[in-house]
C-alpha cells in the first residue's frame, strides 16, 4: 500500500515513516509534506497514493482544508487524521469532510500499525467488491435490456431506473434499437463461441468510436447470434448519425466477414421498447431477402410479409418423383417453384417450411435420409443460419444433386450385383436348357429390363454370353480325347449333336471334330 505522510513536526513524520517501513507489511511511503498546500502538489505527482495520514493543525493549509480540497476531486483516497486531546473541533471537522479514522497524539507504534492495517483491509474489500460489480455489470445490463425489450412491460420504470444505476443515461427523449448480425456465420465460424468472440470484437470497435455521449447514450448485450444495441438520443438527426457511424465502424475494414444491421423506427415512449425490438428483429431478419452487408430499416420492410399456410405434400411428391427418375433439371425446377411459393413469408417461417419439407423427404425416401446422414449432418444448422434466399436455394439444390448421384450409384451397385448373380447362375446351369426368362426370374427382374441391363453391363446380349460360356466349356472338353464329340454337345446344353456342331462352327470357325484334330 502507498502512503503519504503530512505533518509539520518533522520528528513525528520521521517516526511514523520508520514504523511503517520497518513493519512486516508491504507498505511504502511515497511522499512527505509539512503542510496541506505542499501535500496537494505531491498528491498530483503521486496519483498512486492510497492512504493519507495528516495532522489537523499545520501552517499555510491545515488538515481540514486539505481534506476539503482532496474530496472535491477524489472521494476514494483513504485519510487518517492526527490530533491532540484538545483538538475535538478539528477532528469533528475532519470527519465531516471525509476522514475515515484518527489517532490521538501521542500514540503507540501498535496503534499506528493497527489503524493502517484496518484501512488496508477496507481497501482490499472495496477492490473485491468493485471487481465483482465490474464482472457482474455486463450480466446485469443484459438482463435489464432483455426485460425492457422482451419482457412483459410491467416494470418499465423500474428497469429504466436500473439502467440509470448501471451508468446509462436513459433520460433522452427518443430511442431506437439496432440488431447486428455477422454475415456468413455458417461458413466463417467453427462454432458459437468463435462467432460470439467476433461480435465482441464489434463491441470494441463501437465503444472506441461512440465515445462522445453528450447528445446520446447507449447500452448493448451479445447473445449467441446477435448484438442488440439500445440507443437513447434527443432527435432524429442524431439517431441517423449514430446508425451511420455504427454501420461504417463495423464494415469499413478489410475483412472477409461483414455485418448486417437491422434498425427500428425512432420511438419516444418507453412503453414502446418491445415494439422497437421487434422492429429491429424483423429488419435484420430481412437480410434473407435483401442481402448482406447493409443497413435495413424497419420502415423499408414493414407490411411486406404475407402470412399464409402452405401445403408441402404436393411439392414433396413431385420432388420424390424427380429424384427417383434421376431428373436433376426437374428437381431444381421444383425447388425453384417451392421457393417462389414461399416468397414473402417471414424469413423465420420460410426456414421452418424448408425444415419441414426436408423432414417429409427423410421419411419418404431412404436414399434422401442416407445422403443427409453422410454429407449434410448439419443441415438444420445450415438452414437456420444461411444468410439469404439465394444461398438457401443453392444449398437445397446441392442436396438434390447429391441425392440423385447417390441413387444412381446405388442403382448401379444393385445392377452390378444382379448381373453378377445372373452370371453365376449361368455358369452353374449352362448345361441345361436355360432361357433369358429363367435367369431374369432367378435375379428377380423383369425379363425385358434384365435383357437391357445385361447388355448395358456386359456389352453383349444374354444369348451371346450364354453361347460364349457353352463354347468355352466345349473347347475345354474337346481337349479330352476320352469324351466323344457327340457327348460334348449334351454336356454344354445342346439336345443333339447337329445343333451343337452348327453352333460350334458358327462361333469358332470349324467343326468340333476339326477343332479336336487341330488341338491335337
Amino acid at each position: 500500500m502507498n502512503i503519504m505522510l503530512v505533518d509539520d513536526d518533522d520528528i513525528i513524520r520521521q517516526g511514523m515513516k520508520k514504523i511503517i517501513l520497518n513493519s512486516e507489511h508491504d507498505w511504502n511511503v511515497v511522499a512527505e509534506a509539512a503542510d496541506g498546500e505542499s501535500a496537494l502538489q505531491l498528491l498530483r505527482e503521486h496519483p498512486e497514493t492510497e492512504l493519507l495520514i495528516t495532522d489537523v493543525k499545520m501552517p499555510i493549509m491545515d488538515g481540514i482544508e486539505l481534506i476539503k480540497k482532496i474530496r472535491e476531486k477524489d472521494t476514494g483516497l483513504k485519510i487518517i487524521v492526527l490530533s491532540g486531546f484538545d483538538d475535538y473541533s478539528y477532528v469533528h471537522g475532519a470527519f465531516i469532510n471525509g476522514a475515515l479514522d484518527y489517532l490521538l497524539k501521542p500514540f503507540q507504534k501498535s496503534e499506528l500499525l493497527a489503524k493502517i492495517e484496518s484501512i488496508e483491509n477496507s481497501i482490499v474489500a472495496e477492490q473485491e467488491i468493485n471487481q465483482y460489480d465490474k464482472e457482474r455489470k455486463p450480466v446485469l445490463l443484459a438482463d435489464t435490456i432483455n426485460r425492457l425489450l422482451k419482457g412483459s412491460g410491467e416494470n418499465i420504470t423500474r428497469d429504466i431506473r436500473e439502467l440509470e444505476n448501471l451508468g446509462i443515461n436513459a433520460s433522452f427523449s427518443n430511442f431506437f434499437v439496432c440488431i447486428i448480425r455477422a454475415d456468413q456465420y455458417y461458413r466463417q465460424f467453427k462454432g458459437v463461441e468463435e462467432y460470439v468472440n467476433r461480435l465482441n470484437e464489434d463491441v470494441k470497435k463501437i465503444i472506441s468510436e461512440c465515445t462522445e455521449r453528450k447528445e446520446y447514450d447507449y447500452c448493448y448485450y451479445v447473445n449467441n447470434q446477435e448484438m442488440v444495441c439500445l440507443f437513447f438520443c434527443n432527435n432524429q438527426e442524431v439517431a441517423k448519425e449514430l446508425e451511420l457511424k455504427l454501420f461504417n465502424t463495423l464494415n469499413n475494414r478489410e475483412e472477409l466477414v461483414t455485418d448486417t444491421i437491422g434498425v427500428s423506427n425512432i420511438h419516444n415512449s418507453v412503453e414502446e421498447m418491445r415494439v422497437a425490438y421487434q422492429e429491429a428483429f424483423d429488419a435484420v431478419q430481412a437480410r434473407f431477402y435483401m442481402g448482406k452487408n447493409i443497413r435495413i430499416y424497419y420502415h423499408e420492410i414493414a407490411d411486406k410479409y404475407i402470412d399464409f399456410q402452405y401445403d408441402l405434400e404436393p411439392m414433396a411428391r413431385q420432388i420424390i418423383h424427380c429424384l427417383e427418375l434421376n431428373d436433376i433439371i426437374e428437381a431444381k425446377s421444383a425447388i425453384e417453384q417451392l421457393f417462389l411459393d414461399l416468397s414473402y413469408s417471414r424469413p423465420d417461417k420460410f426456414r421452418k417450411y424448408v425444415v419441414q419439407f426436408i423432414e417429409i423427404l427423410i421419411i419418404r425416401m431412404r436414399e434422401f435420409d442416407k445422403v443427409l446422414q453422410m454429407q449434410f449432418q448439419d443441415w438444420q444448422f445450415q438452414i437456420e443460419y444461411i444468410n439469404t434466399y439465394r444461398e438457401l436455394k443453392s444449398f437445397m439444390n446441392s442436396i438434390m444433386q447429391e441425392v440423385i448421384e447417390f441413387i444412381k450409384e446405388e442403382k448401379s451397385k444393385k445392377s452390378k450385383k444382379r448381373i453378377e448373380l445372373a452370371k453365376i447362375y449361368i455358369e452353374e446351369n449352362y448345361k441345361k436348357q436355360i432361357t433369358l426368362n429363367d435367369v431374369a426370374e432367378h435375379v428377380e427382374l423383369n425379363a425385358s429390363y434384365f435383357s437391357n441391363l445385361f447388355k448395358e453391363e456386359e456389352g453383349i446380349n444374354f444369348s451371346e454370353y450364354l453361347l460364349n460360356i457353352r463354347m468355352e466349356n466345349a473347347k475345354r472338353l474337346l481337349k479330352d480325347p476320352t469324351i466323344k464329340v457327340y457327348e460334348i454337345g449334351n454336356l454344354v446344353g445342346y439336345e443333339d449333336a447337329v445343333s451343337f456342331g452348327r453352333a460350334f462352327k458358327k462361333k469358332i470357325g470349324m467343326s468340333p471334330k476339326e477343332y479336336r484334330n487341330f488341338v491335337y
